[in-house]
């Protein structure tokens, strides 16, 4: 593979990304246009989001392992094809019932190419490109997360809510044409569908999918309430038999013995950490934005935007500079550097500090994700990368989740945004003293 074929590919990995946060946040702009399209109520509504995340978040290690099992080229082809295709569907949709349906198969397309992308690079770049792949990669992530916005909103002023989804189209068509091209037919692995654990898929399924449901909607119907200890109930009960089963079968959905590398714990848990806040503090900032600082919707999108602008420019450089330094100091100084922001920032809300905040967040949270992403992969055996970014990424996702629930948990107890900062603070705390128990 010539130079000019891994950056084809790095591209069309990274531009996978982009499409799958795109689509993420997409949708939540064009929601009251396809609300009056159908008539619908807003509880229907709710799920055109709801069942492309549960999706992505409940096939991620499934599709790792799969990757692992048929080869991680044709399953990332077969995740184009899936996302490209529901994507049509969901722009020639007449009914709310297909529409939410669609958006389900496009989730399906959506996890397989956010599940690979890690261990794509892992497995088809030389070391020496890792470090700007993952840079690149986390880069269009972000890119993807910051147009979602302003591109929904102008595509559904002066065209029409469906082309939210023909857009994908002939992108996805681009996308499989650059895949193959960059990489060899002889990358193709022979089929191991017999050494794949369909009943350990099923059980991963009933826990993430339970799981997420449970973290999603704890608040909405009460935490303690029979729905929602029945849902947790299903989750224990089938981690436990997934775990139970895992420990006994030959070829295990995902290889337990990788737990036992205090590296790849510590890591894991890094990233758990410091994707709750991540996501805790874009669903908390804009409140506090509007509501108590009277900031109007353009100026939070500004705000948003130098966040966003920022973490991608790092993301470019931070790759490259991860293939020099150590990337456990790179994780720890980015999380202590982050939480010292935090604190700052938490004594500071009503100054001047809140444009730095945004730019320093942005900063060290790209050194910090593109470093942690290359440490995790380098831990990755031949032929487990798929199993190890799938495990990776879910432990993001679920973090997410859970970072959601917890803050909005603190917030209606304290009723204090200070407090809720001192809180992210120390959780970033928590993540720079994993970060930093790794040895290289």
């Amino acid at each position: 593979m010539k130079i000019n074929k891994y950056l084809i590919l790095i591209y069309t990995i990274s531009f996978a990304s982009f499409m799958v946060n795109l689509d993420t946040y997409v949708v939540n702009v064009a929601l009251p246009s396809i609300t009056q399209t159908f008539k619908a109520s807003t509880s229907d509504i709710s799920w055109i989001v709801m069942s492309y995340n549960l999706m992505v978040v409940s096939l991620l290690l499934i599709f790792g392992k799969l990757g692992d099992t048929i080869g991680l080229k044709k399953l990332f082809n077969i995740g184009f094809i899936i996302f490209t295709s529901s994507s049509l569907m969901c722009g020639l949709s007449n009914s709310v019932l297909i529409l939410v349906i669609s958006r389900l198969t496009q989730g399906i397309g959506a996890s397989i190419l956010y599940a690979l992308p890690q261990a794509m690079i892992a497995k088809y770049l030389p070391k020496e490109h890792r470090g700007t792949a993952f840079g690149v990669l986390a880069s269009a992530a972000a890119l993807g997360i910051t147009l979602g916005a302003p591109v929904s909103g102008f595509i559904t002023e002066f065209l029409s809510w469906r082309w939210i989804f023909f857009i994908n189209v002939p992108v996805g068509i681009l996308s499989v044409i650059f895949l193959n091209y960059s990489i060899n037919n002889s990358f193709f692995k022979k089929n191991k569908l017999n050494q794949f654990d369909s009943i350990g898929a099923i059980l991963s399924f009933i826990c993430s999918l339970t799981l997420t449901l449970y973290i999603n909607r704890g608040v909405s119907f009460g935490w303690f309430s029979v729905k929602m200890l029945s849902l947790a109930l299903i989750s224990l009960i089938s981690f436990i038999l997934f775990i139970n089963r895992a420990l006994k079968i030959e070829y295990p959905l995902i290889n337990l013995n990788l737990f036992k590398k205090l590296n790849f714990d510590f890591a894991n848990i890094a990233m758990f950490l410091a994707s709750s806040y991540l996501a805790a503090t874009n669903f908390l900032i804009p409140f506090y934005l509007n509501k108590i600082l009277n900031f109007s919707l353009p100026k939070i999108g500004i705000l948003f935007t130098c966040y966003s602008v920022s973490y991608m420019l790092t993301s470019l450089i931070s790759g490259k500079i991860s293939n020099k330094v150590s990337l456990t100091k790179i994780c720890t100084t980015s999380m202590l550097l982050l939480s010292l922001n935090l604190v700052i920032f938490s004594f500071n809300m009503k100054g001047t500090y809140i444009y730095p905040f945004f730019i320093i967040s942005g900063i060290t949270m790209s050194f910090f994700i593109t470093s942690n992403n290359n440490f995790v992969m380098s831990m990755a055996k031949n032929g487990e990368e798929g199993m190890v970014a799938g495990t990776h990424r879910m432990t993001g996702r679920i973090g997410m989740l859970f970072g959601v629930a917890l803050f909005e948990a603190f917030y209606s107890i304290s009723l204090s945004f200070h407090k809720c900062y001192i809180l992210g603070a120390l959780v970033c705390f928590m993540a720079a003293i994993f970060s930093a128990i790794k040895k290289r």
